[in-house]
């Protein structure tokens, strides 16, 4: 029993020697080291460099269309209906877009407003006729839709940069996001 004690009052000696020592601060609280252990895989910063990739992507090489303001639809499912997720990946590309001012966007309420009133909603599937008639009430010479799609292992997004007046896809681009349980519940409400 004696040894045993001893042996701790040992230890604890030497840990505070150490800590004195070294110049070490003790700290009593999280710490950082653990932050790179415990943080969401899909955390805001994973989905703002995935949106930024996509923008990258969609806007590397159309300068001959000669593009000045684009509307950005929400991104649909497999059943053309727009999830969370997709609400929220929309969002991204349009902080991405005017980051990197490749263009200029138009505002979401206005974007909303012009689809109800021309009876339209978020499709991945849109006419040419329906796609002049959104950029002729948007005054747009582009439109970026998209499209989520669960595959199993990962979720695959896919954007499309749309010419309004030829109703032509110019670019698209696909990223595939980590199948999270977060992710898939954002996926799976409306």
């Amino acid at each position: 029993m004696a040894t045993l004690q001893s042996r701790i009052l040992r230890l604890i000696a030497l840990v505070a020697a150490c800590s004195l020592l070294a110049g070490c601060e003790v700290k009593f609280g999280p710490s950082n080291f653990w932050d790179r252990w415990f943080t969401p895989e899909t955390d805001t910063e994973y989905y703002q460099e995935k949106s930024e990739d996509l923008v990258d992507a969609i806007t590397r090489d159309v300068a001959e269309y000669e593009i000045n303001k684009v509307v950005v639809l929400d991104l649909v499912d497999d059943k053309d209906k727009v999830p969370i997720l997709g609400q929220y990946l929309a969002n991204r590309v349009v902080e991405a877009m005017t980051r990197n001012k490749t263009f200029r966007v138009a505002q979401r309420g206005e974007v909303l407003a012009t689809l109800e009133r021309l009876d339209l909603k978020p499709s991945f599937k849109y006419t040419s006729e329906e796609i002049q008639r959104i950029g002729k009430a948007m005054n747009a010479q582009a439109l970026v839709i998209g499209k989520l799609l669960d595959i199993g292992a990962n979720i695959d997004v896919h954007l499309a940069l749309v010419d309004i007046a030829s109703g032509e896809v110019i670019a698209s681009a696909s990223e595939q996001l980590l199948r999270t349980r977060s992710a898939i519940e954002l996926l799976r409400h409306y």
